[in-house]
């Protein structure tokens, strides 16, 4: 996803703590937004638009397909919901550009493009029909430096009904088993190069490098969701038993160690997606691409599970319990 800020006043430029970022002010509005070919989020400034160059600037960002755009405003709009009813898809305010302008604010907000402008989600520029760029980051980490741009694994994780689990269980109770999930999960990726790299309370994104030749973080997802059940027997602090989401996309990303949640990306958002978005309770589900360089005698444990944003994302095959 790209993002453009449209601004004459570069301190602005702070207020979005993400890597990727073009800013350019506003009088190149008329010639840049007319080139972009590629979905753009674009965030346009109004601090000091006459009422007449406003609505042409707004005309000129709605007439591109591929645009999807933001107002940032610092006290302008008496009726800021009006933006939204004319076509915007966030708002800027003075409290928000203080709080700053995240990774995760703007793929909430790309997420909310792609549900409201469906045919958006086919014109990714890393979509399955693109040829994909790889940039190996080597067999660990030992060839990987903040602020360059690598290709990884990138695997989301996140257990089912978190709703109910805060509903149900106790705060220090709640906390307890879920410190205990995580170091669960870290133990089982450490072995395989995998590092946790964004994680919340339920959940989060783990990194595995990526060697450009095969993916063996694949057999490590096998054993999470085959010896899931002993963890819950031996280990688990929860009552009952767990069930999670697994999805695997690989993609590109700028690593960096602090901050991570800023970092915007087309695999991140992807693999984000297809984990919150498509994939069900307890299963495991990956991108073609990801399956790619698996190990061939895994092959066969996967099911097609259909398209999602333009790629073909298949599903593993889960063990058949029976009882008595």
């Amino acid at each position: 996803m790209k993002v453009i800020v449209f601004s004459d006043n570069r301190r602005l430029r702070a207020a979005f703590r993400i890597q990727s970022l073009d800013f350019a002010c506003r009088k190149e509005l008329r010639r840049l937004v007319p080139a972009v070919r590629e979905p753009a989020l674009c965030y346009l400034d109004l601090a000091g638009l006459s009422k007449g160059k406003l609505a042409g600037c707004l005309r000129l960002l709605a007439a591109n397909p591929q645009l999807c755009y933001g107002l940032i405003d610092t006290g302008r709009l008496s009726d800021p919901a009006r933006a939204f009813h004319d076509g915007a898809v966030d708002y800027l305010d003075r409290a928000a550009l203080r709080k700053g302008i995240d990774g995760r604010r703007l793929a909430r907000v790309w997420a909310y493009c792609r549900k409201a402008r469906p045919e958006l989600a086919g014109r990714e520029p890393q979509a399955a029909s693109s040829k994909a760029v790889y940039l190996p980051s080597g067999p660990d980490w030992s060839g990987v430096y903040p602020g360059r741009e690598y290709t990884f694994y990138l695997l989301f994780i996140e257990l089912d009904g978190k709703e109910e689990m805060e509903r149900k269980y106790g705060v220090r109770n709640l906390g307890i088993a879920l410190s205990s999930f995580r170091s669960y999960i870290e133990s089982s990726v450490r072995p395989y190069q995998g590092r946790l790299w964004i994680w919340s309370s339920f959940g989060g994104l783990i990194l595995f490098p990526f060697n450009g030749k095969e993916c063996p973080a694949l057999g490590c997802l096998f054993r999470l969701v085959l010896f899931r059940h002993l963890y819950d027997i031996e280990e688990s602090r929860f009552p009952n038993f767990l069930s999670y989401r697994l999805a695997l996309h690989v993609g590109n990303l700028v690593y960096s160690e602090r901050n991570a949640g800023s970092v915007v990306s087309d695999g991140l958002n992807s693999v984000f997606h297809l984990g919150q978005h498509f994939a069900r309770p307890g299963g495991f589900y990956l991108t073609e691409e990801a399956l790619r360089f698996g190990p061939p005698v895994l092959r066969p444990f996967f099911l097609e599970a259909g398209e999602f944003e333009g790629r073909k994302i298949l599903r593993m095959r889960l063990p058949v319990h029976r009882r008595g």
